[in-house]
């Protein structure tokens, strides 16, 4: 048994992860958290590798994203932006 949720990590502090344009061979930075991110060099768009998410799946997400909301732990546009990946765009909170 976990002593915390597994998926939260990514949602507290989102990883960046680099990779190379595929059109010019210029790096892009991605945080884990981004779909899409657009070449710095080339101005090409660049979507993120798909992974798994504890909001994505989890039948808890809008309680677990309220409640880093309430603790302070995530801003309230964070929280919105979480609630869309979890299909769910109203949150309890501010």
């Amino acid at each position: 048994m976990f002593r915390k949720c597994p998926g939260v990590r990514g949602v507290l502090r989102p990883e960046i992860i680099l990779r190379t344009c595929p059109a010019c061979g210029g790096d892009v930075e991605f945080f884990s958290d981004e779909t899409e991110v657009e070449c710095p060099s080339c101005e090409r768009t660049l979507h993120g590798e798909a992974s798994p998410s504890c909001v994505s799946w989890c039948e808890y997400a809008s309680k677990c994203i309220d409640d880093l909301v309430e603790r302070k732990l995530i801003t309230p546009s964070r929280a919105e932006e979480l609630m869309k990946v979890a299909g769910n765009t109203n949150t309890s909170s501010p």
